[in-house]
This record gives structure tokens, C-alpha cells and sequence, in this order.
């Protein structure tokens, strides 16, 4: 049982009071294993948009030479994804953003009718948690904006179980915080139920 947490750099884990830092931490409390990786949008070449991941290399993307293929391994090993990321215009900030247009390998690209919409089928049978955490300094139409974005991206990724947190503070993400004490919540109840 493991939690990955794929954080942007400006909540990275260089400080104690930093927003990963905390969330690393009610992570922890769960006794499970945590691991924390810092994206950098930099360092992760952009989607060519060649599909050989649908066709040629099942699950696999041609783009090479960069951490999105190993965090993709980590990710579809783990128990639970967190994305920590900076809500930007409503949506995720450059870093995330970065990787998540490098993963469409975890899902096929052959469609289905979910809920009268239709979707990729799943790729694997199993596959993680998504919590999204965004944070910053957002309008309530840009919280609404990514809300809305993090769930519709866990409905076409077929995640068992999806969550979304906004901190619009970092100061929420204290130990009296309500939206931290949700996300403990979330993840003791999570791993119960044998996440």
C-alpha cells in the first residue's frame, strides 16, 4: 500500500512548512508508504501527439530521456495519487499539467458509454486513488473551473475513487484546517476499505 505525491515546485518539500511538506505529512500519519516526487515542467519534454503509446507501444510512450515514463511506472504502482498544483487560471499549474499530458499511456484508446458520455476504456484493472489539491490565489469561478477539470480528468482515467481539496491559503493546510482535516479523513477512510 503506497501514496505517491507529485507536487509542482512551488509547494515543494524544500521547507518544514511547505504545502507538500504538510500534506506529505497527514500522508505519513496513515503509516503508509509516501512517496514525494517534485515536478518540474522544464524537465519533461512535451507529448508529441504521435499516439505510439495507443498503438505501437501499448502503455508505453515513445518520448524518452526524461522522469515522465518513471513516474508513470510509480504512479500505476501506487495505492493513491496525490496532485499538489497551483490552481492556474483554473486549471493545473505548468509542472502538473506537463505530466498529465504525458500520460494518456495508462488509458486505451478505444471508447465506451459511461453515464451516456463516452470515454477511453481502461487500460489496466487497476489503478489508483486521484486526490487533486489545488491552492493559491484563485476566484471562486477558477475553483469551480478546476473542481470541475480534476474530476472529469479522473472519469476518463476510470480511477476507483476520486477526491478534490482548494486550499486558497496555505495556512488552511494546518492541523485545525478544515480542508486538512477532510483529506486526513479521506485517506484513513481510503485505507480502511484496503487502499
Amino acid at each position: 500500500m503506497s501514496i505517491l505525491i507529485l507536487c509542482d515546485r512551488e509547494s515543494s518539500c524544500n521547507s518544514d512548512n511547505s504545502l507538500c511538506t504538510r500534506i506529505s505529512a497527514i500522508a505519513r500519519e496513515s503509516g503508509k508508504e509516501t512517496d514525494v516526487v517534485e515536478l518540474n515542467g522544464d524537465e519533461i519534454k512535451p507529448c508529441r501527439g504521435c499516439y505510439r503509446c495507443w498503438i505501437k507501444t501499448p502503455g508505453l510512450c515513445a518520448v524518452t530521456g526524461d522522469r515522465a515514463a518513471a513516474v508513470l511506472g510509480q504512479m500505476a504502482r501506487s495505492d493513491a495519487v496525490v496532485f499538489l498544483s497551483k490552481i492556474t487560471y483554473g486549471g493545473y499549474s505548468y509542472d502538473i499539467k506537463s505530466f498529465l499530458d504525458r500520460s494518456i499511456p495508462v488509458i486505451s484508446p478505444f471508447f465506451d458509454f459511461a453515464g451516456g458520455e463516452m470515454h477511453h476504456k481502461k487500460r489496466y484493472d487497476r489503478l489508483p486513488y486521484m486526490i487533486s489539491v489545488g491552492y493559491g490565489d484563485f476566484t471562486p469561478r477558477e475553483k469551480q473551473t478546476f473542481i470541475s477539470l480534476a474530476e472529469r480528468n479522473a472519469l476518463n482515467m476510470k480511477t476507483p475513487k476520486h477526491f478534490v481539496f482548494t486550499f486558497q491559503d496555505a495556512d488552511e493546510t494546518d492541523e485545525t484546517g478544515e480542508t486538512a482535516l477532510a483529506l486526513k479523513t479521506v485517506l484513513s477512510q481510503a485505507i480502511k476499505r484496503g487502499l
